[in-house]
């Protein structure tokens, strides 16, 4: 527990403070305590997340970190919120659902966390959301794509908010995208064995086609149903999987076996270490992404820019949700009405304001829906072959 509650607020997450600070147009304008805004100079708010940087997360959790920690450096560059500082409590899960829940519990009990960023997979999130929120604490998936995440949840959520696309949005939106013109009739859909978030997306994604009048010859799972699959002869054939490397090797295997037709994906398509591991075979593979590194914004520019310069490296879509999510929870802190004496007040007047958030973002115009998930830009993509993803349409924000 904290030795002096009435100084410290905490949020958790699963990384550190970024070593390297890069100021950036970026930081939020509200940060620096304009006139009459309260005065939290020495206070600290203590800021975290679990993402996944072990396990299969490793595609993803080290870059939603290093957003993370560029993130909180920049709020704090600009004279931190009203004052105060933000600071970083980083928890790996090791991609295992069961201590995700684990952690979740310990940063918001013992650590006595405002607010939580992550985890990194939507079955750690279906683990440890349902722990946030009997625990009235206010949790922001920035990576949870999965349905039952957030609006209509098996459990009670209205403390948990997500700034990822979800599938049951991105995944139509890509389907629609591909038969639209194509002349394609049928699909097939293939998924690795024990996988419950590819078998969940298959549905989804079965279900978009019948939507949209193309015929599912066949629904299956690998080792044995990529050939089931392709020997359907589909003119479209999509990938449905948890694990970006899964992906990959799907799309590699489908073109080794013969298939030329369309390969459409979730959202394991969106990182860019998938699309480096699907090399040339995976040029043209469509995926509906809630980022485009190609978006000419401000905000997007000066994003990648200062993400470069911190880490030498190029950012993805993971970063690029993560970045924004601490971008959403500073503006809501800053504008909610904290104590810092009562921390269930202050956990209940944060999740009241982070509703209202609305922001210019590297994903796009950023709000909240009714149900508190993502309305913003669609970015429907393909893999260039090269490790990097091309634009095909910017579709509008869904509405709801």
């Amino acid at each position: 527990m904290k030795n002096q509650p009435s100084k410290t607020i905490s949020i958790a997450s699963t990384g550190v403070a970024c070593a390297l600070m890069v100021a950036t147009a970026l930081t939020l304008s509200a940060c620096g305590g304009g006139e009459g805004d309260p005065d939290w100079s020495g206070k600290r708010i203590e800021i975290g997340s679990i993402f996944s940087t072990s396990g299969i997360g490793t595609a993803y959790g080290p870059q939603q970190l290093k957003a993370v920690k560029l993130a909180i450096e920049e709020v704090n560059g600009d004279d931190g919120l009203n004052g105060a500082k933000l600071t970083l409590m980083q928890r790996n899960d090791r991609s295992d659902p069961a201590r995700s829940a684990s952690e979740m519990k310990d940063l918001i009990r013992q650590e006595e966390v405002l607010a939580v960023l992550g985890p990194t997979f939507s079955n750690s999130a279906a683990e440890a959301d349902p722990v946030a929120n009997r625990l009235s604490t206010p949790v922001l998936a920035v990576s949870n794509t999965g349905p039952g995440i957030v609006g209509d949840c098996p459990y009670p959520c209205d403390f948990i908010f997500r700034d990822s696309l979800g599938e049951e949005t991105a995944i139509p939106a890509n389907v629609g995208e591909a038969v639209s013109g194509s002349g394609g009739e049928t699909a097939a859909i293939v998924h690795p064995q024990g996988d419950p978030f590819g078998e969940t997306t298959a549905g989804i994604a079965e279900e978009a086609f019948r939507q949209e009048g193309i015929e599912v010859i066949a629904s299956t799972e690998t080792p044995a149903g990529l050939d089931l699959a392709i020997q359907a002869r589909p003119d479209v054939l999509m990938i449905t999987a948890s694990s970006g490397d899964a992906a990959a090797d799907l799309i590699i295997d489908a073109r080794s076996k013969g298939f030329t037709g369309v390969i459409l994906g979730g959202n394991a398509f969106n990182s860019e270490a998938t699309s480096r591991a699907a090399g040339r075979d995976g040029r043209g593979a469509q995926s509906a992404a809630a980022w485009f590194e190609g978006n000419g914004s401000t905000e997007n520019r000066e994003f990648i820019t200062a993400y470069r310069a911190a880490w030498d490296e190029a950012p993805d879509q993971f970063a690029a949700q993560a970045y924004t999510g601490v971008l959403i929870l500073a503006e809501a802190i800053e504008d909610a009405d904290l104590g810092f004496t009562d921390l269930a007040a202050d956990r209940v007047a944060l999740r009241d304001e982070i509703e209202s958030v609305e922001l210019n973002t590297p994903l796009g115009e950023f709000s909240f829906t009714s149900d508190r998930d993502v309305s913003q830009p669609i970015w429907i993509v393909e893999m260039d072959g090269k490790g990097g993803f091309e634009l095909v349409r910017e579709l509008p924000p869904p509405k709801g």
